[in-house]
């Protein structure tokens, strides 16, 4: 088997066998971190893992580390912070390890306790950095993460609960949050709809209508959508933010306005949960707010711009 496809599959199986594992669990044991197949690539293919390195195409293998990482968080977690800048930080990690891994090949005898000792150092200050609340919320006695994952809804459960006629929705439209599968993109589409899909699962290689990206990444430009729609996705994780001591809901009521100024005149943003702590702000010769009460806690809303 080529050295390559060597790499790839020992990266996958890397992350799939540690992808339930508590970072900060006291009794870690960082021993069992590199399985032994990726401990035998180490020291059987070291030549050519020097070869790599000496012709400077590590990027691939760092940027794969780093997208499986990403993907790992997000699907552990969905509020954890992963944008750009997070995530250009979180490069800097694998770079690291694929750094110390090349200086220990260079040795007669390989130290894979140093190794993953100071992989595990880097990836938990990282942690720490940009998501503190993820070493709060997981027991140092578990072994295992607190898993807190959004599922993805049918097309016709999401209309049902937002209270949306699709007949009645001003195009282009954008889904925010729209998840890997974009289960209402997809629909709207097949109803001849112009819509469009971000999400930082989905895969955009191959439809430009799809964006891959965090939402607080991207551009929301004035005047460009004519509707916004947001099942549990954005309006959830402002929630989350606004609750939390360490929330970044400064940034996120900036976003919010951000969307709303990116909408055409007549056209609405969708979303639930509903945000009353902002909505009640909006001035009323501006926008126009709709609730839609679901049961005694929960509500969806529809902010419609007038001009």
């Amino acid at each position: 088997m080529a050295i390559e496809d060597e790499i790839s599959k020992s990266i996958e199986r890397q992350f799939t066998a540690h992808s339930r594992t508590n970072l900060f669990y006291k009794h870690f044991d960082t021993d069992s971190q590199f399985l032994p197949e990726s401990k035998s690539i180490i020291k059987e293919r070291k030549h050519a893992l020097l070869q790599i390195n000496n012709e400077c195409r590590e990027n691939e293998w760092i940027d794969l580390m780093t997208d499986y990482a990403r993907r790992t968080f997000c699907l552990s977690n969905q509020f954890l912070d992963l944008r750009e800048e997070h995530l250009s930080a979180l490069r800097t990690v694998y770079s690291e390890l694929w750094q110390d891994i090349i200086v220990e090949i260079q040795k007669n005898d390989i130290d894979f306790d140093r190794l993953q000792q100071n992989h595990l150092k880097r990836l938990t200050d990282w942690m720490r950095q940009t998501n503190g609340f993820a070493c709060d919320i997981n027991d140092p006695n578990s072994p295992e993460i607190v898993k807190v994952v959004c599922a993805e809804y049918s097309s016709s459960l999401q209309l049902q609960l937002l209270h949306i006629d699709s007949g009645s929705l001003q195009e282009p439209v954008l889904d925010i949050g729209c998840g890997e599968h974009a289960y209402l993109v997809r629909y709207l589409r097949k109803t001849g709809i112009e819509t469009f899909g971000i999400d930082r699962l989905i895969d955009a290689t191959t439809d430009s209508q799809f964006i891959q990206s965090d939402w607080m990444d991207y551009a929301f430009q004035p005047n460009r959508w004519g509707s916004i729609i947001a099942n549990h996705s954005f309006a959830l994780h402002f929630l989350h933010q606004n609750e939390r001591k360490d929330g970044d809901y400064i940034g996120y009521a900036k976003k919010y306005m951000e969307i709303l100024y990116s909408l055409q005149e007549g056209g609405a943003f969708y979303y639930a949960p509903s945000l009353p702590f902002i909505e009640c702000y909006l001035p009323e010769d501006t926008y126009e707010v709709k609730v839609f009460p679901i049961n005694d806690s929960y509500s969806a809303t529809h902010i419609r711009r007038k001009k």
